[in-house]
């Protein structure tokens, strides 16, 4: 048992997020779940867990400050923060060229991936600072290095998340404070909830680049937690500032 240790996790109730969620639990970390609108997928955890989940709504998109609910969280349960996964992503829905793209879409993106990462971060780093120690693992995307048709925002937002992860890196180091990205290429998920068109998107996509990938399968959940397990945990004293791709070989 991690007793008063906490990890909080972004985009909880998504596909990876859910599935490290219950990792955490049981290697006996406590949680502080960001999360949209729904609970689907951490609804057992949350009947299971009570006394050591705690839950903060929010939109990504939108302005609030995060720190004054997380500050509350902290101070009533004791807790002390070792870790943030931060994994809320929002993904284009129109898979067009930037040409015939929108501002809309860009905003919706850039200030979910771009702005969302800016807020957790502000809110934490405070807690990291004071301890002296923090482990950050931001999810970037493959895209980041080759690009992603129709799909151009999307790949400009993870590329600015793998280098705020770079700076910061350089900032806060002095504070004990290590931050990586994470990169995958495909990952093998439920994409029941999407759209037609996007589940459409998806599979073209998919299946298009499952040929590329010499290891011929998309990236599982355990292929990324078990990175990020390792960038959190007290094995990693010197890797820091780095973006890891966790793409089968593929280049």
């Amino acid at each position: 048992m991690k007793n008063n240790q906490a990890i909080i996790i972004t985009g909880a109730n998504g596909n990876l997020a859910s599935y490290f969620n219950h990792q955490a639990l049981d290697k006996g970390y406590n949680l502080i779940l960001f999360y949209h609108d729904k609970v689907d997928r951490i609804q057992s955890i949350i009947d299971k867990y009570a006394t050591r989940v705690r839950l903060i709504k929010t939109d990504f998109a939108d302005s609030r400050d995060l720190k004054p609910e997380l500050d509350q969280i902290i101070e009533a349960t004791g807790w002390q923060i070792s870790a943030l996964f931060h994994c809320s992503t929002a993904r284009s829905n129109d898979f067009q060229s930037l040409s015939d793209s929108t501002p809309e879409t860009w905003e919706q993106i850039v200030d979910v991936n771009v702005k969302g990462t800016f807020r957790i971060l502000q809110a934490v780093l405070p807690h990291f600072r004071k301890q002296n120690y923090g482990k950050i693992v931001l999810l970037g995307s493959n895209v980041t290095r080759i690009g992603l048709p129709r799909g151009s925002a999307y790949s400009a937002s993870k590329a600015a998340i793998a280098n705020i992860s770079r700076s910061l890196a350089t900032e806060e180091g002095k504070y004990n404070i290590f931050i990586n990205t994470i990169s995958p290429g495909p990952i093998k998920i439920d994409d029941s909830h999407f759209s037609e068109s996007y589940r459409k998107f998806r599979k073209e996509y998919y299946l298009e680049k499952v040929k590329e990938i010499p290891l011929k399968r998309c990236a599982s959940f355990e292929d990324v937690c078990g990175l990020a397990w390792f960038l959190i945990s007290e094995n990693n004293q010197y890797i820091t500032g780095e973006e890891f791709f966790v793409t089968g070989g593929k280049l």
